[in-house]
């Protein structure tokens, strides 16, 4: 297997590394894994991920590429005046294009770990190719009994004597009898706010019919975000698109993948969903 790594887009500006995929030569592959960053975190993903899976995908008969979007990795700033989240979008449909002129194949499947899921979900949106998107701790939207389980954690983090005088501070704020925290709010980016949820919902229920698969993941290293298996059907309870998507709960994985156990039962999931639900059939790893 020899990789490649080189510049793309019409500025030239994005890195992108291809993978091709293991057997005959010149076989039109059934799809291509798109693979990105995960926030800041360069094309390489969070601990190698993003090449372990390449690897595991190209045993596969699946081709991949992995890039940094404008700005982050080894990628250039571009030089459009897009917001950042049009950007990267814009970026990952120019990889798209690299990549379907190298591999000659015009489906594809993302890999979206954090604010990738975001992006290629709205690429899905836009471009019919994107025919396939793991949403890797993406949006979650609380319910009552995550809210418990929540309030239950910060109780045994703090303790109740630390909760307790949390409380109270609260309460004397609420009645103005402390004076309010002067600490400056954390700004928050472009992409830390989940949208409105029935905003989000209807992007699933376009997404879904147009035949895109989805598959909803979240690790088990975050208590105050996804905290139980049910938390996915509650939140999404009543939608018509709720049997079509796929969802995971990897509760021994942390967010970002970090022990070799992680690795495996991310990948395990990973790889399992293609073979089930995006390319039928695919061949296995030897």
């Amino acid at each position: 297997m020899q990789e490649q790594t080189r510049t793309v887009g019409a500025e030239g500006h994005l890195v992108a590394t291809f993978t091709p995929a293991q057997g005959a030569p010149g076989a039109a592959p059934p799809v291509v894994a798109v693979l990105s960053n995960s926030g800041v975190i360069p094309r390489g993903g969070p601990h190698r991920i993003n090449v372990l899976l390449a690897r595991e995908f190209a045993a596969m008969g699946i081709p991949s590429v992995r890039f940094d979007m404008s700005g982050l990795g080894d990628s250039q700033r571009s030089d459009s005046t897009r917001s950042v989240t049009e950007q990267w979008v814009a970026d990952t449909r120019e990889v798209m294009d690299a990549a379907q002129a190298q591999f000659g194949c015009a489906r594809f499947v993302m890999v979206g770990l954090c604010s990738g899921a975001i992006i290629g979900h709205l690429v899905a949106l836009e471009d019919p190719r994107m025919r396939a998107v793991l949403l890797w701790d993406m949006y979650a939207y609380p319910t009552l009994q995550s809210r418990l389980r929540k309030l239950a954690f910060k109780i045994g983090r703090a303790g109740l004597l630390g909760s307790a005088q949390k409380a109270g501070v609260m309460l004397l704020r609420q009645l103005r009898l402390m004076p309010p925290d002067d600490a400056p709010a954390k700004p928050k980016g472009e992409m830390s706010v989940s949208p409105p949820k029935d905003e989000f919902m209807g992007r699933v229920d376009r997404l879904t019919n147009q035949g895109v698969e989805l598959l909803f993941a979240y690790c088990g290293g975050q208590p105050e975000w996804f905290n139980h298996r049910g938390q996915f059907a509650a939140m999404f309870a009543g939608q018509p698109w709720l049997p079509k998507v796929s969802f995971e709960l990897l509760e021994t994985t942390d967010h970002l993948i970090t022990s070799g156990p992680a690795k495996r039962a991310f990948i395990d999931m990973t790889t399992g969903w293609v073979r089930e639900r995006v390319v039928p059939g695919a061949g296995r790893h030897s």
